[in-house]
Order: structure tokens, then sequence, then C-alpha cells
């Protein structure tokens, strides 16, 4: 298992480099160049124009300044953020990583035991109104945007504030001074994202469950006479794993990457917002930053969950 590991990750390293490859060209070629925009600047002084080449190295070409980017990356230096005050990118990265797991851990974690006991109940009870309710729960969750099932929550906390003079949840930003106000600022932005997940995730798993429960070593268990119980979960619930590992891995970089939409509607100081105020702001360094653990983040989680098929399966040979 080692040997595959390691093999994995030195394949995954030129897929890291071509994201950040696309990634520092486009970003590059969108944001033009910050000469022409000083040059037409009648409060900025010469010193201001040579800051932005020095900064950014413009007088060389983009391919000389992508590689000086990438040694700098590879020695732990992420650069300066042009846009937050010449703060260190590094800096700023771990403050916004670390406001982004307070909301990704919690969802992932309900997400997760939600999908799966919701998948063995719609299996077991198919076709019954709880199947069919949650069939309906799990199509409404599918098609409601993001951004609007979060400015519900939004619109119905501060109803409920207004009207009884309760402070149930934070509705904006990130309060943390104790664990009260730290419990009410991540509640309304987590039950967004664990609404929209868990929706896809239990239909997902309810398809593998089903396709499971008519499998031909399923009957034959059922037929040696082994209980309900014990089928369900020693031998249906084991292996209907395998295909929900892959889509949690999935969704655990996704939401570790920053969730745009819900960290923009609940002003949380997210990598999400990082990101999307990195390109607003035309701020290379943060940009790349993002995007490079964003691209390391999904590699290690998808190989995780193909180390994890070994254990589910034991017929599974990481060779």
């Amino acid at each position: 298992m080692l040997a595959y590991a390691l093999r994995r990750i030195l394949q995954a390293i030129p897929i890291i480099l071509l994201a950040t490859v696309i990634a520092f060209f486009a970003v590059t070629w969108a944001n033009g160049d910050p000469r022409a925009r000083l040059a037409t600047c009648t409060t900025c002084d010469e010193s201001a124009y040579d800051r932005i080449v020095e900064l950014y190295e413009l007088d060389k070409p983009t391919y000389q300044r992508y590689v000086s980017w990438l040694g700098d990356v590879v020695t732990g230096d992420l650069g300066i953020s042009t846009s937050q005050g010449e703060r260190p990118v590094n800096e700023i990265f771990w403050e916004r990583f670390r406001n982004t797991l307070l909301l990704a851990l919690p969802a992932f974690v309900i997400v997760a035991v939600l999908s799966l006991v919701l998948s063995v109940y719609q299996a077991i009870k198919q076709y019954s109104f709880g199947d069919y309710a949650l069939s309906a729960f799990s199509y409404f969750g599918l098609s409601m945007p993001t951004f609007f099932f979060g400015l519900v929550l939004q619109a119905i906390v501060i109803q409920l504030n207004n009207s009884f003079g309760w402070k149930f949840f934070w509705t904006q930003g990130l309060h943390d001074e104790n664990f009260k106000e730290l419990i009410a600022s991540i509640t309304l932005p987590v039950l967004t994202l664990v609404l929209i997940s868990v929706a896809g995730e239990t239909r997902f798993g309810r398809a593998s469950m089903l396709e499971i429960k008519n499998s031909e070593y399923i009957r034959t268990a059922r037929a040696k006479g082994l209980s309900e119980r014990r089928v369900v979960f020693r031998h249906m619930l084991r292996n209907a794993l395998i295909p929900l590992v892959t889509i949690w891995a999935l969704d655990f970089a996704a939401l570790l990457s920053g969730a745009v939409i819900t960290e923009s509607v609940f002003s949380w100081p997210g990598l999400g917002r990082m990101l999307l105020d990195g390109i607003f702001a035309t701020d290379l360094d943060v940009v790349m930053a993002v995007v490079t653990a964003l691209s390391i983040m999904a590699v290690l989680f998808n190989l995780f969950a193909d180390l994890l098929y070994g254990v589910l399966d034991p017929r599974i040979r990481l060779d």
C-alpha cells in the first residue's frame, strides 16, 4: 500500500503543476499589465510604478515569472498580497483556512452521518411514505440554489430576532469571542452547506444500497439465516460505502477549498472569500495560493479514498 501511495503522489505532481500553470497564465493575461493602469493614475508617483514592477517582476516574460513563483512556493513563500496591505499570503492563507475549517468540519460530519443514515433507511423502506418524503427532500435540495437558500435562512432568522428580541444566530460574519458566539456564527452557513450536500449524497447512497440489496450474495446471506440487521450493516452497508467514500472525499476537498457562494452570502472570511477577493482585486499571489491549495487537497483526498477501498473491500488489492 505504501508503494501504491507513493506512486499516486508522484503521478499527481504533474497534475498539480499543470493546474498552477493554467491558473498563473490565465490570471496574468486576464489582469493585463498593471503598469498600464499606473500610467493613467494622476496620484501615483514613480516609486509606486517601480514597486509594482519589482513585486511582480514585470520586466520578465510570463514563463520566467511562473518559474520564479514556483521556486518561492517550494521554499514556503506564497508571496505578498497587494490588496491587503502587503501582508504575507502565508499569514492570510492560514487565517482563512482556519475559518473555513470551522465550517467544513461540522458540515462534513453532519453530511456524512445524515447521508449514510438516510440512504440505509430509504433502501430498507423502499417505496414507503418515508422513502417518498426523503426523495422529495433530496430533489428540493438539489434544485435549491445555494445563494437563495442562504438568503432565505437569513431572512427567517432576522425576522425571528426582530419579532421575539432573541439572538438565535449571527447572520453575517464571524464572531468567535466565546464558544457560544462561535456556534451562533457557524450555524446558518453550516446548515446551508449541509442541505445542498446531503441531498445529492442521499440519492447516490440510496442507489448504491438498492443495487447491492438485490445482489446474489445478499440473497444468499438471508438464505443462510442471518438476521436482517447483520445483513444490512455487515454486508450491504460495507459494500455501499465504497462509492460513497469517493463522493465524501470530493465534497470534503471542495469544502476545505472554500464554498465561495456560501461564504459570500454570509460574509464569512474563509478561503472562498479569499479567492473571490483576490480575483476582483487582481491579486495574483492570493489567487495562486488558493488554487494551489485546492489542487493539492483534491489529489490528497482522492488518494485517501482509494486507500480506503482496500480496507472496505478485501478483494481490492492496491498493487
